[in-house]
């Protein structure tokens, strides 16, 4: 017969860390959803040709140096082993820096006004203000891991591995972005 202090009623402090992240980004996905929507429902409306106005170009190349630097820090946390998680998570801080400069640079000069860009421009400059946002996020957390001077075997992998899932995320979106934005 089992004693009701026996029975362990939390999950394990690492569990409930990778737990915790999960939910996170599958409630941070309808933020992402909603941008989604307003684009597809927008660009099937169409009033009067004004989705896409032609003066309305972003630059494609701080969008593909955005979109490597998310990967590439993606990539390197998940490739990340005990002994080498805080130097990747400084990297990877880095790269998730240099990815939000170049979204806060398309977000501040997006290269036409927001006013006459049709619904692709309010779509466009409402989304890139929440990416940055989340990418500053990432960046907060991944340098969180990076100074942690905990002496604990596994903790600090542990935590990058909870980081990744949000990265992930985020690497999935800012492809799906780049897709919609300037491929489509």
């Amino acid at each position: 017969m089992a004693i009701v202090s026996d029975i362990q009623t939390e999950p394990p402090p690492d569990r409930a860390l990778f737990i915790g992240a999960r939910l996170f980004v599958a409630a941070d996905a309808f933020f992402f959803l909603g941008f989604l929507f307003a684009y597809l429902y927008l660009r099937a409306l169409n009033s009067n040709g004004l989705w896409h106005p032609p003066h309305t170009n972003p630059s494609g190349a701080l969008a593909t140096v955005s979109l490597v630097a998310v990967v590439a820090a993606a990539v390197i946390v998940w490739v990340a082993d005990d002994r080498r998680a805080q130097v990747a998570a400084a990297v990877a801080t880095v790269l998730v820096l240099v990815a939000a400069i170049c979204e806060g640079v398309q977000l501040f000069d997006p290269g036409f006004s927001p006013i006459h860009a049709g619904g692709y421009g309010a779509v466009f400059v409402g989304f890139t203000a929440g990416f940055t946002v989340h990418l500053l996020g990432a960046a907060y957390w991944l340098e969180t891991i990076a100074a942690d001077r905990t002496t604990e075997v596994g903790l600090r992998l542990r935590e990058l591995r909870a980081a990744l899932v949000f990265v992930t995320f985020l690497a999935a979106v800012a492809v799906i972005a780049t897709i919609l934005f300037y491929l489509v």
